[in-house]
């Protein structure tokens, strides 16, 4: 109902559960039963002015598909490897081994970076060298006396 000289700028809203609203449902965009949620949807359905056309169902899945980047290793587990085996010749980078090998650890240790063996084999290798020079030291200091 409107007021005398009124003009209402829309129509009347429809009463709750009218049968007489008539949506348009594209076949495409109707509703599909979980089995049939499985079989591929027509690509077209998506196209319109503002997208580009879209690629086949066997094209789209036939490519092997996107890969994850490989986690980044460790600069601090490649440095206590590097300095571990340098350490066995020099004897002054095992200590560094040692150190870098557990800053390695810390850091492989959310699986946010791979190299956890590249630490490990670092620490074994500084500790080793570690040992064996605390046993010459060892040994000399108890041959002197």
């Amino acid at each position: 109902m409107s007021a005398p000289g009124f003009t209402p700028l829309s129509a009347p809203a429809a009463p709750y559960g009218a049968a007489d609203l008539d949506l348009h449902v594209p076949d495409s965009l109707s509703t599909r039963s979980r089995a049939d949620l499985r079989a591929p949807v027509d690509p077209q359905v998506f196209v319109n002015p503002y997208t580009r056309p879209l690629p086949s169902y066997e094209q789209t899945f036939s490519s092997p598909g996107y890969e994850a980047r490989p986690a980044p290793t460790s600069g601090f587990a490649v440095a206590a490897l590097v300095c571990g085996i340098a350490g066995v010749f020099l004897l002054v980078p095992a200590l560094f081994a040692i150190g870098f090998g557990h800053a390695g650890l810390w850091h492989t240790r959310s699986n946010a970076r791979t190299g956890r063996g590249l630490a490990i084999g670092g620490m074994v290798l500084g500790y080793a060298v570690a040992l064996v020079v605390a046993l010459v030291v060892l040994a000399t200091w108890i041959a002197s006396q």
